[in-house]
């Protein structure tokens, strides 16, 4: 979860939400929004090459060990052991930098930018002497302004094809028919990335094969893929996978001396897949009832909001959609009655 810290004074407000969310959601993760830290640093430590120093600290994809060493010889060379907000700072690091918090789901987000993005937006519409009711037509306006965003990404998604250039064009292309046009994009570099890495060994513990790799310039550092044929699973040490959803170029490297030309369904995020809001191939498991209703619900009506976003635009498209609903109607209402009666 991410968290904004104007400064490292904690409030009984921050005390007493940490501790709400720790009993409701006890598997939740604070993490302190690295624009306000980056920020905080220019403010209070008068070093202007520590700003640099901490933006890698926090952005690098160090481990722990690396992480610790960077730290320290870092604020050695700038003497800045004794500087109090540095010292504050890194006591909770475990909250701030990438190092710590590889392997924790984070959609990719590091500030806490898109939540004051929304509060921007939503200011645009809004006005202070606005009366109940223009307040409600003008949040009316924000939804629907939204829809037609969501709109627009799905039509780019699923008409617009993306140029295949990596040189690995089956798993590439296995992507671009998966993933959303803006996370295939994140994808395609992850595939970019195997031309760096350099086979370093294989070997097979029980039914499990381990590789191993380096990056180009990089050789001293090593990052194992641990790979299960019986299950199609692959698990990297990097992490990414599980920070993002996203395979990483660890992951490909693997499938391409496996000769996959599909991403594995173990490594499919459905919510970043152009099929996200199809509940027709959601396998249900254990879930109620009244919770599958409710992902149907929400299924059927995203559709029927593209269809309505589309159809008002021009009059022989409203009339097409307008008749097509209508018979939609006709033939549930004929249903209905069938098993009423």
């Amino acid at each position: 979860m991410g968290q904004r810290t104007p400064n490292l004074v904690v409030t009984d407000g921050d005390k007493a939400m940490r501790t709400a969310i720790a009993e409701v959601m006890p598997s939740a993760k604070h993490r302190l929004c690295a624009w306000h830290l980056e920020k905080n640093c220019v403010q209070r430590v008068k070093e202007a090459e520590f700003w640099k120093v901490f933006k890698k600290a926090i952005y690098a994809n160090f481990d722990v060990d690396e992480f610790e060493r960077y730290w320290r010889t870092s604020i050695e060379s700038l003497s800045l052991g004794q500087n109090t907000w540095v010292q504050l700072t890194y006591d909770i690091k475990e909250s701030w930098a990438t190092a710590y918090l590889r392997g924790r789901f984070y959609a990719g987000y590091r500030t806490t930018s898109r939540c004051e993005g929304i509060n921007s937006f939503i200011k645009v519409f809004l006005k202070s002497t606005d009366s109940i009711l223009e307040l409600v037509h003008s949040l009316d306006r924000v939804v629907k302004d939204y829809r037609n965003n969501d709109v627009t990404a799905q039509f780019y998604s699923t008409y617009y094809t993306s140029m295949l250039n990596t040189g690995f064009r089956a798993i590439e292309l296995s992507a671009l028919k998966l993933y959303t046009r803006a996370v295939f994009r994140e994808v395609k570099k992850q595939i970019k990335g195997v031309a760096t890495l350099l086979f370093q060994g294989r070997e097979s513990i029980s039914t499990t094969i381990v590789y191993s790799f380096s990056k180009m310039g990089r050789p001293d550092r090593v990052c194992k893929v641990l790979y299960d044929p019986n299950d199609q699973k692959i698990e990297c040490e990097c992490k990414m996978w599980d920070s993002d959803g996203i395979p990483c170029s660890h992951i490909f490297c693997v499938m391409k001396y496996e000769g996959m030309e599909e991403i594995p369904e173990t490594l499919i995020f459905r919510h970043w897949c152009k099929i996200a809001k199809d509940c027709t191939t959601l396998k249900m498991g254990n879930d109620s009832r009244e919770h599958a209703r409710l992902l149907q619900y929400s299924a059927l009506y995203s559709s029927l909001t593209h269809v309505v976003t589309l159809g008002c635009e021009e009059v022989e498209d409203f009339a097409f959609a307008q008749d097509a609903i209508s018979d939609l109607n006709i033939k549930f209402n004929m249903y209905a009655t069938f098993f009423i009666y």
